[in-house]
């Protein structure tokens, strides 16, 4: 929609880069007002950050190379303008992931509390990430029916086909991810687990909370690790269904897929299983022992 950004004498800023920018002090800034909800230092969450968006933007460019070989191999010093476009978020969030694992190893960091921090603040910054690419045109969606009210039409200079009604996929992640957002603050808000939420795991005996934290058998702590569970099932359905609708080129298909949308649903998979995982703990604590 504006693939040219702005023009500051000789130098030029992309749309897409400028949403970029907006994208990591969004999230940053967001991550300074989760830090304290998931029990964690603002300071010790923004040093990590800052090295997370590095490590970030570094996995998510070269897994987007390693599926494009042929466009870098005519132009290899087109591999560092990432501000024109080119990033995969799974390439992204793996090497995250990565780092924060490492440093947990090393002591360094609590990886389950950080996850829960970081999660709200990394859906927010996709959220406006994206609507980086709907400025440059690419993730496009495929051709959509004629008629169809929300189709979008890109101007030339766009990666998107010029002139052609296509599917708004931009647009839909990028308000899915902000309803994510709001999901994931309202329950890191909170130190226990909605009771819609509880009804899926096993009940608590009343016996085995803790009588001192005031929490009765209908709301069970919240435990570490649930913000990232959920935010990777929720970002990883949504990112699946986006999918379907996507007519540019994510790799060789397999099984009618392309490789995005298998990663996708890997995610969505990781982070339901987990978020089951951690219900079911939750409602296997030992029980204490009462002085008779």
């Amino acid at each position: 929609m504006w693939p040219q950004g702005i023009s500051l004498g000789p130098v030029s800023f992309s749309g897409y880069g400028l949403a970029i920018v907006a994208a990591v002090f969004s999230a940053l800034y967001y991550l300074n007002r989760m830090a304290p909800r998931a029990g964690v230092s603002p300071k010790q969450a923004l040093d990590l950050g800052f090295w997370l968006i590095v490590v970030g933007l570094l996995g998510a460019r070269a897994t987007y190379v390693a599926f494009h070989p042929t466009v870098f191999a005519r132009s290899p010093l087109n591999v560092i303008k990432y501000w024109e476009g080119g990033l995969m978020f799974q390439g992204g969030l793996i090497a995250g992931l990565i780092l924060v694992a490492v440093l947990a190893i090393l002591g360094r960091v609590r990886f389950l509390s950080m996850s829960d921090a970081l999660a709200p603040a990394l859906a927010l910054g996709q959220a406006v990430g994206r609507l980086g690419c709907l400025l440059a045109g690419c993730c496009y969606g495929r051709p959509a029916p004629l008629g169809f009210p929300l189709a979008l039409t890109f101007p030339l200079g766009a990666q998107a086909p010029v002139g052609l009604p296509l599917y708004p996929t931009q647009i839909a992640e990028s308000l899915g991810l902000f309803l994510i957002t709001l999901y994931l603050t309202r329950l890191l808000s909170s130190p226990t687990l909605p009771v819609r939420l509880g009804l899926i795991a096993r009940p608590t005996h009343p016996a085995r909370l803790d009588p001192t934290s005031g929490l009765g058998p209908q709301h069970p702590p919240r435990p570490a690790g649930l913000i990232l569970a959920a935010y990777l099932a929720l970002a990883g359905l949504l990112r699946f269904a986006v999918d379907l609708f996507r007519g540019d080129f994510r790799g060789p298909k397999v099984l009618g897929l392309a490789p995005t949308s298998w990663a996708a649903l890997a995610i969505f998979l990781t982070g339901l299983i987990l978020t089951l995982r951690l219900l079911a703990n939750r409602g296997h604590a030992p029980n204490k022992k009462t002085p008779t």
